[in-house]
Order: C-alpha cells, then sequence, then structure tokens
C-alpha cells in the first residue's frame, strides 16, 4: 500500500498565498478584463516504488473564476530537497484551466540512489534533515515562486540502541552474561560505507572465565543487509568482573536505497536490527558461539512527505536460551599400564554419554578431563586428557596417567602404620569446554581399599631351640608387629620369652634376620644385643628389626609387573652357645615365606 503525503498548503488571497496560475492574454489580465486563477490546496503522495524508483504524485486544486477558461499556455515547475540533496524535479509545460475549480496533477519520479546521498548528510548532520519543497507557475509575462514550504525530519537511532538497564544473557536456563550501559555512536558517514560503534559493559556472572577471540555483526532495516562482517577482537572478562565490548560496523552506504523501497511499500515504517554474536578461535579457525551478546531491535517510522515527523522506539528481545545438556561420563575403569624404574603408568578407560544434538555446538564442544590419584592422601599420579568435537551419542576415550614410583615409601609407610591397610582414590575433574567458556561435568570419585598381612605367622608360638642335638632353650614369642614407619624405616617389633632348662647358662649371642620381597632385600641385619639366661630361669627380650622402607620403590616395580604379586621371604636365625657347643639355627616361630597380593584398583 502506497501511503499518502502531504507537501503542505499553499492558500492564494490576501494572505500573499495567491498566484496566478496562468494568464491567457497579459493585456487582458493586465487591463483587468480576466481575473487570475490561484492556486488552493497542493498535495503530494507516494506513488509507484520499483528498485531503482520512487514517484512522487502531487495534486494542486485550481480555481479560475472568469466564465471562460485559461488556455493552455501555464508552465509548472517542482523541486523537492533534503539537506541540499536534490530528490526530485519535475515540470509540465502548457496548462490550461476551465472555468471554476479544478485540479492540476504533476507526476514526479525520485531515483532512489538519491536517498542514499540524502542518508549521508542526515548522519552527518546529527540525524537532522530539512526538507524543502519549492514549485514556479510562468506563463506570457509573468512567473512567479510559490513561497518554500520547509519541515524538519529527526531520528534519533543512536538514542534507541542507548539503553540504562541490564538483559541477562543466559544459557543452560542460567544466568550467563549481565549485558548493560549500551551506546552507539556515528562515524564519518560518506558515500560508501556509514560507521556504527556499538559499546557495552559485560558482566560475567559465571563461574568460570568467558572468553570471546571476535564478534560476527549482522545489521538489517526491512530485511535489508547493511552490514555484515567480523571483528577479530572481543572480551575477556574474569568471573564476577565486567569488560567492555566495543564494536565497530561499517554500514553500505549505497544500500539505503535498498532499503527505502521497502520503507515506503511499508507505509514509512521500518525495524532496524542489530545482531553481534560471539566468536572464538580454534586452530586459526573462528567459530561462531551458540549465544548473542548484543540484539537490539528499533521501529523507526517517518512522516517525510506530511511535515517530517519521525519516531524511533526500541522492541525488546526476546527471551532466548540456549538448550546445551552436560556430557556424561558413564563408565570408567583403570589398569597398569608400562612400568618403568621411575614410573608406572595408570591407563584410564572411559565412555562418555553426549546428549546434545546440536552438531554446530558439538564442534565446539570439548572436554577436558583430569584426574588425580592419590594413595593414603599422598598424591602419586595425575594424567589428563581433552576429547576435541565431542559426536553426539555415546563414544569412548582412553588417556594414561604417569605414577611416581618415588611416592611409594611415602605411602607404604602410611599402610604398615593403618595396620596394613590403604585408600586408594582417583579424584576426576570433567569441564566442558564451549570455547568461550568452560562448564562443570559431575563425576564421582572413585575409590578403592587394599589390605595386606605381611606379619602373618610370625610370632604366637613355641619352639626349642637344640644344640648339638640336645634341647637348649624354649622360644616363646609373641605375634609380630609394626612399630612406627617413616619414608626411610620400617621397624618390625619382636617380643619373646627364652627358657631354659638346662643346669648350665645359655648365651644367644647372636640373632640375625633377613627380609626380602621379590628379591628386594629389605633388610639383611643383625641385633646389636646379646642375651644370656642362667640355669633354670626364663626372660624377656625384645628386639626391632628395621626394614630399609626407602627401597619400596624398587620393590613396587616388581610387584606390578608380576601382577601384583609379591613374594615374602622372612628367614630368622639364632646363634645359641652352650657347654656343649656353639650353634645356629633358624628361628621357624619368626621366619615365613609366602605369598602377598593385591588389586589397588579394585
Amino acid at each position: 500500500m502506497v501511503s499518502k503525503r502531504r507537501i503542505g498548503r499553499f492558500v492564494a488571497g490576501a494572505a500573499g498565498g495567491c498566484l496566478a496560475l496562468a494568464v491567457v492574454l497579459a493585456v487582458l489580465v493586465g487591463t483587468g478584463v480576466l481575473a487570475a486563477p490561484t492556486v488552493g490546496n497542493v498535495e503530494s503522495e507516494w506513488g509507484t516504488v520499483t528498485a531503482n524508483a520512487t514517484a512522487i504524485e502531487t495534486a494542486a486544486t485550481v480555481t479560475n473564476p472568469n466564465p471562460v477558461g485559461v488556455p493552455g499556455v501555464v508552465d509548472v515547475a517542482y523541486e523537492a530537497r533534503l539537506n541540499d540533496v536534490v530528490l526530485a524535479r519535475g515540470e509540465r509545460s502548457g496548462v490550461g484551466f476551465p472555468a471554476g475549480t479544478s485540479q492540476l496533477r504533476l507526476s514526479t519520479e525520485m531515483a532512489n540512489d538519491r536517498i542514499a546521498d540524502w542518508w549521508v548528510a542526515h548522519v552527518t548532520d546529527g540525524e537532522t534533515s530539512e526538507l524543502r519543497v519549492a514549485a514556479t507557475v510562468s506563463g506570457p509575462g509573468f512567473s512567479r515562486r510559490i513561497p518554500a514550504q520547509r519541515s524538519t525530519v529527526e531520528t534519533d537511532l543512536l538514542g534507541g540502541f542507548a539503553t540504562d538497564g541490564d538483559r541477562t544473557v543466559r544459557f543452560r536456563g542460567d544466568p550467563f552474561l549481565v549485558v548493560g550501559n549500551q551506546t552507539a555512536a556515528w562515524g564519518d558517514a560518506n558515500a560508501s560505507v556509514t560507521p556504527l560503534s556499538v559499546t557495552s559493559t559485560v558482566e560475567n556472572v559465571h563461574d568460570y572465565p568467558v572468553a570471546l577471540d571476535g564478534v560476527d555483526y549482522a545489521v538489517e532495516m526491512n530485511g535489508v543487509t547493511l552490514a555484515e562482517g567480523r571483528q577479530r577482537s572481543g572480551v575477556d572478562v574474569a568471573p564476577g568482573e565486567t569488560g567492555t565490548l566495543d564494536v565497530r560496523m561499517g554500514l553500505d552506504s549505497a544500500r539505503m536505497a535498498d532499503w527505502w523501497a521497502t520503507h515506503v511499500r511499508a507505509d514509512e515504517r521500518s525495524t532496524l536490527s542489530v545482531e553481534l554474536y560471539g566468536l572464538v578461535e580454534r586452530d586459526g579457525e573462528y567459530q561462531r558461539v551458540p549465544i548473542r551478546v548484543y540484539e537490539r531491535s528499533l521501529e523507526l517510522e517517518t512522516d517525510v512527505l506530511g511535515g517530517g515527523a519521525a519516531s524511533v522506539s526500541a522492541r525488546s528481545p526476546p527471551e532466548r536460551d540456549t538448550e546445551f545438556e552436560r556430557p556424561r561420563i558413564v563408565a570408567a575403569d583403570r589398569e597398569w599400564g608400562a612400568v618403568t624404574d621411575a614410573t608406572t603408568a595408570i591407563r584410564t578407560r572411559a565412555a562418555i554419554d553426549n546428549p546434545n544434538d546440536d552438531e554446530r555446538l558439538n564442534e565446539l564442544l570439548a572436554l577436558d578431563t583430569a584426574q588425580r590419584t592419590a594413595i593414603n592422601d599422598i598424591t602419586v599420579a595425575r594424567g589428563g586428557h581433552r576429547t576435541e568435537g565431542l559426536d553426539a551419542g555415546r563414544s569412548a576415550f582412553a588417556f594414561v596417567s604417569e605414577m611416581n614410583n618415588s611416592k611409594v615409601p611415602a605411602w607404604w609407610a602410611r599402610h604398615l602404620d593403618a595396620g596394613e591397610r590403604s585408600t586408594i582414590t582417583t579424584t576426576p575433574s570433567v569441564r566442558a569446554d564451549l570455547g568461550f567458556t568452560t562448564f562443570d561435568v559431575a563425576v564421582p570419585n572413585r575409590t578403592s581399599e587394599v589390605r595386606t598381612d605381611l606379619l602373618v605367622g610370625m610370632g604366637g608360638e613355641s619352639e626349642t631351640v637344640a644344640v648339638s642335638g640336645e634341647p637348649a632353650l624354649v622360644v616363646n614369642s609373641e605375634a609380630a608387629e609394626w612399630g612406627d614407619a617413616t619414608p626411610e624405616t620400617a621397624p618390625i617389633l619382636v617380643n619373646a620369652t627364652l627358657a631354659n632348662e638346662r643346669a648350665a647358662p645359655v648365651d644367644v649371642t647372636a640373632i640375625d634376620y633377613r627380609v626380602a620381597l621379590n628379591d628386594v632385600v629389605l633388610a639383611d641385619r643383625t641385633v646389636p644385643e646379646t642375651y644370656r639366661v642362667a640355669p633354670g630361669e626364663s626372660r624377656s627380650v625384645g628386639f626391632e628389626m628395621a626394614l630399609d622402607n626407602g627401597r619400596m620403590d624398587e620393590w613396587w616395580v616388581t610387584h606390578v609387573r608380576n601382577g601384583e604379586s609379591t613374594n615374602v621371604s622372612v628367614a630368622v636365625t639364632a646363634t645359641v652357645e652352650t657347654p656343649r657347643g656353639t650353634e645356629t639355627v633358624e628361628l621357624d616361630s619368626l621366619s615365613r615365606n609366602g605369598t602377598m597380593t593385591t588389586d589397588v584398583f579394585g
């Protein structure tokens, strides 16, 4: 539908609005024989709109008070300007008028590309334009200019962009960014480009940093793209902090001609929209993130031919939310990998369930997995893995953590002090990385427990020690137990009662012990004390077998290589001296040979 707009009224009469439109004969008019016709109302409306031109249809009311018509000897010229930019010119020659009141019609065509020139001038003058419409009527013996009609066209698009209110950008339904203090400014416009900068504050209300490497922008009016481009600078805001996003765009001035046609067809109404999308850089390529960091829509209405009235109102952007469900680790298991003298590899295999079907989102999505393994609260291994471009549905990945074998003596000491019990805890940390920020993915800790009983069978029995085939001592040992272990030493405490049933004293001149785990010798020493037991008496003795706990890292390598199995060898001997001689005998009640197995990962 084409809108009607009135250029204005030109009233002939005492107020000076009278204008003679034609003079049939200059002499008759000069002598007063014929009265001069007058021009009353002049109205204008938009006519046919094409891609290249817009017609202006003008109608003037002419009153001829003479009883006879005026012959076609009058010329009428018409010109419309906005900010000194000539929008249209029209002329009609050989106009005549019948007696009485009649309509004079004038059709003028405006090239749409003139609107592009006007737009540059309009922006340069602070979004203010002056409309000037002038007409000239001439005939034989006279030429008169109708007083020009002037009106002002003022828009405030920049004011429409500005807002003191905040807009919350949501992601997964949760507040993510708060955008506020939006302002806009024009740059120096020319026939090629109209610079527009949009600035806003960005507050990070998320738990992790938000970083955008750039911005894609789009500016449209009534579906006509005025600007579309990319800025390779963005914003980086820490949690709880506020940054500034400044985006500079270039509107295609020439495309205002295309917009104009849509504006007139829509009864001089337009919708202007500006949208900014965040970008992240991956491997030198920029990818758009699924959030709009800035969004503004303005309704522009003008009345260019009817007095220049204009209005700009902001339309509230729709509530937007990005659907994103965090991936889940649905299964994970651990096993030992390669073993060296220094490290032991922990291989972790995991299955991921990604419920998101959005391919663009999944192209951005990466999963950062890290885990820490501790034994008895001593961190022994760390490792991690990054999965890029996570597909929808279930997928699997594996990674390796390197366990530091030098940590074994420390956690083994705690193992002994806890009654030969150890707790193995693997604490995973999984984050979904969408390029511009990260989100935690809940994953439970995995815990297992290991128990051993190295001292089983050591002590708690009675045995007779013979020298030269004759009983010399009766050894009643208590169960051996661990003393306070350190990463350097692990003491085994032995308490026993020695009973001498002979008529002569018995001397224990040496107690030797050797402890080995998988051929790793932890102790091969002699107890520093000696003991004498008087005839027919008993005495209590206690001694310590000190193990070299610092060699447990060497043992650990053999243990894992043997499938978490260890041969345990404890040999304790006593050198006993009686009047019949001296003999070194093995104390079976304090010795043992056996196997120890574990299943660290349960």
